[in-house]
């Protein structure tokens, strides 16, 4: 039977995943923390509980197979089990987590999901060890009903002596209500029988303890000793009563024998408690099955996706992609009203509407901006989204690689546009596994060159102007200049002759070759030179830039430049000949002008003298296939990465705000344009892609002089 219309069915489902997926990402963290503190038992309880609230609302939306399988690793989630397995429980639980990820991605795309065959035999590994005994502390509390509290109240009263007495059932007791009867005989044989609990309408088949108030004038050492059953008791814990005690915080620990299932099948139920301060923190007056009866209610209950916090709202991406566009069509509408108000005041420059439209055009302005603004950032995420996965990504790699590293994160709270940080995934996650496999050395080499054994990869993010720069850092044995420039001669990339004259930046930049890896060898993880030109790639459609700073023996950092949003920018509007184009302004360093005269050549490259630095020119004419005018020539001094370089343009137009259009593919059939955009007076301006044009127009020139 189906309790949701379709509609509401599917909502249900697209809420479950992006829970499921945050779960998912919350379980390998805690797997990894699990790793480093096996014995922990508030991080298994943690653990315990993300399993627990996944396996609920897979059971709500219907995905049996994914419930099964959590509740099946809820079993081994035990205090016991982790105390014999060490690491190896939170190694079950990090296959758990990839295997719990392949099922949401089956059921995303409604395949079948796969079995988790691995993750059973896993689990069962776990819970088929031979019989092994642990001692550990269970928390025994002697918590009355308000009855059973004034009987022992009275009792005290008349000047009896009370004592509380603690049984912990031996672990292969068959028969757990028999033992219920056995210790309820030999407590009346003791003295009077005040309380008893559980009692018999409570009773289970995991019944581990048991808890009474009897009130006797024997003394403490032969109660213990008459309470001691043998087969069915295994520890005896007797402690006199007083008045003025309190029952709530009268908490007392009881060394108990535990022992794991047997090798021929039969296990051995055992169920520690969990929350210690749940159960002092209970009032007093309330009544024992009351208490055991809302417990269980609380730990059996799926998760309901209600108790999500209420101030968070899950919008579609979609939608708000929609309203920036909006937002876009907008501060294009107010470039056209900029421009009717400008040419109003030149034809009517003392017609007294002129002020109240400059007014309202500055209203508008301002609330403009602080619309944009705001929409800005509803897209905006914090980094540590992204850092989130690469803890997990770290320990995969170096386990595999036999490397001990460690992962240092900063600048998580750095914010980012959601498009971004979503294509910024996979280039990061290739620099991470490359830093962790080519990067650091094996801890025996790092030991001899007098570096600790544990290498480490940092993360790091941070503002710079209008762009994000994020760096990933290694303190390894850094990039062996020579080698790379051997790969590269080798491949054909370069002539021998070309490699000697090669600067450092250039030398770094051949990483990025598509097909080059200096790997000795291909694994898993890399040497198939497929790695870095995705990094490079990913980063020309993001209209950033990568750069390389490195040092040998003492590790490498990749820089990543990346704007703040790909929907509006600032730009630098020019003409050349009758085109007008448009370079980022955040990539514009300077403006200046030179003559013809003052231009020089240099290794086939058009150069002028900037001060104390030589610039190298690139005239944006060759694009137009053009002849370069004659007297002075503006001059824009752009920056790409750690270069320099000028752009020959013909006209300055000046500064605006460009709302960016994509442009299809049969539009525009080249790399040199990144996008569109459209003035207030319908006129169309080209957005170039700077890195495009710096290598599009370097080759031209040197074809151009060697010609």
């Amino acid at each position: 039977m189906n309790f949701f219309s379709d509609d509401h069915a599917a909502e249900l489902r697209e809420l479950f995943f992006e829970s499921a997926t945050e779960l998912l990402q919350t379980l390998n963290e805690e797997g990894l923390e699990l790793e480093k503190r096996p014995e922990d038992q508030e991080v298994l309880r943690q653990v315990r509980r993300t399993v627990h609230t996944l396996k609920g609302d897979s059971a709500a939306c219907g995905y049996t197979e994914l419930s099964e399988l959590a509740h099946a690793l809820e079993d081994v989630l035990r205090p016991d089990i982790a105390a014999v397995s060490k690491a190896a429980l939170a190694e079950v639980v990090l296959i758990a987590a990839d295997t719990f990820s392949s099922m949401l991605s089956a059921y995303r795309g409604s395949l079948q999901p796969p079995a988790g065959e691995e993750l059973k035999e896993q689990i069962v590994s776990l819970t088929k060890k031979p019989a092994n005994t642990v001692r550990y502390k269970l928390q025994a509390r002697f918590v009355w009903s308000e009855y059973e509290q004034m009987v022992v109240a009275d009792a005290l009263g008349r000047g009896e002596t009370v004592y509380n007495v603690a049984f912990s059932i031996e672990p292969q007791c068959p028969m757990r209500g028999a033992a219920m009867q056995l210790i309820r005989n030999v407590l009346q044989d003791c003295g009077k029988l005040l309380a008893v609990a559980p009692d018999q309408s409570t009773l289970s088949n995991d019944l581990d303890v048991v808890e009474a108030a009897i009130a006797s004038d024997n003394s403490e050492e032969w109660i213990a000793k008459k309470c001691r059953i043998p087969s069915v008791v295994a520890e005896v814990l007797v402690q006199k009563a007083g008045q003025a005690q309190e029952p709530a915080d009268d908490v007392l620990d009881i060394v108990r024998h535990v022992t794991t299932p047997q090798e021929d099948g039969t296990e051995t139920v055992i169920r520690a408690e969990e929350t210690l301060v749940e159960s002092a923190a209970r009032e007093v007056a309330t009544p024992r099955a009351e208490n055991a009866n809302s417990q269980i209610a609380n730990d059996t209950q799926p998760a309901s996706f209600a108790s999500m916090s209420e101030t968070l709202l899950r919008v579609d991406a979609e939608k708000i992609d929609s309203v920036l566009n909006l937002v876009g069509e907008l501060i294009i509408a107010k470039s056209m009203l900029h421009q009717a108000i400008n040419e109003f005041e030149k034809r009517h420059p003392k017609d007294p509407l002129k002020m109240r439209f400059s007014d309202a055009m500055a209203f508008q302005a301002r609330i403009m901006n602080d619309l944009q603004k705001s929409v800005m950032k509803i897209r905006m995420v914090p980094v540590e989204h992204l850092f989130r996965r690469f803890p997990r990504v770290v320990r995969d790699v170096a386990k595999s690689c036999g490397k001990e590293v460690n992962l240092v994160v900063t600048g998580q709270d750095t914010d980012l546009d959601k498009s971004i940080l979503d294509m910024l995934a996979e280039p990061l996650a290739h620099l991470v596994r490359n830093a962790v496999d080519h990067g650091i050395e094996s801890p025996a080499e790092r030991i001899n060159d007098g570096k600790p054994a544990q290498g480490t990869v940092t993360l790091d993010a941070y503002h710079q102007g209008n762009e994000i720069v994020i760096e990933v850092t290694d303190d390894g044995r850094g990039i062996d200049r020579e080698k790379l420039i051997a790969k590269a001669v080798e491949r054909g990339l370069i002539k021998h002759g070309d490699a000697v004259v090669l600067g450092e930046i250039e030398t770094n930049n051949l990483i990025f070759h598509p097909g080059l890896s200096t790997a000795q060898e291909v694994t898993s993880i890399s040497g198939r030179g497929v790695g870095m030109d995705v990094v490079k790639t990913v980063l020309e459609k993001l209209k950033g830039t990568v750069s390389i700073r490195t040092t040998a023996g003492k590790g490498t950092t990749f820089f990543l430049k990346v704007p703040l949003t790909l929907a509006i920018i600032k730009a630098l509007l020019f003409r050349v000949g009758d085109r007008l184009y448009a370079v980022p302004l955040a990539s514009v360093v300077e403006i200046t002008r030179t003559t013809q005269g003052a231009l020089h050549r240099v290794d086939q490259h058009e150069v002028m003298q900037l001060r104390n630095e030589v610039l190298a020119l690139l005239h944006l004419h060759r694009l137009e296939k053009e002849q370069a005018e004659t007297g002075k020539m503006f001059v824009v001094v752009i920056s790409t990465g750690e270069r320099k370089f000028g752009l020959v343009v013909d006209h300055l137009v000046g500064e605006e705000e460009l709302v960016i259009k994509a442009m299809d593919d049969h539009l525009v059939a080249t790399d040199l344009v990144s996008g569109a955009s459209i003035l207030g007076d319908g006129t169309v301006v080209l957005i170039l892609n700077l890195s495009s044009v710096v290598a599009k127009l370097g080759k031209l020139q040197m074809v151009g002089a060697t010609a």
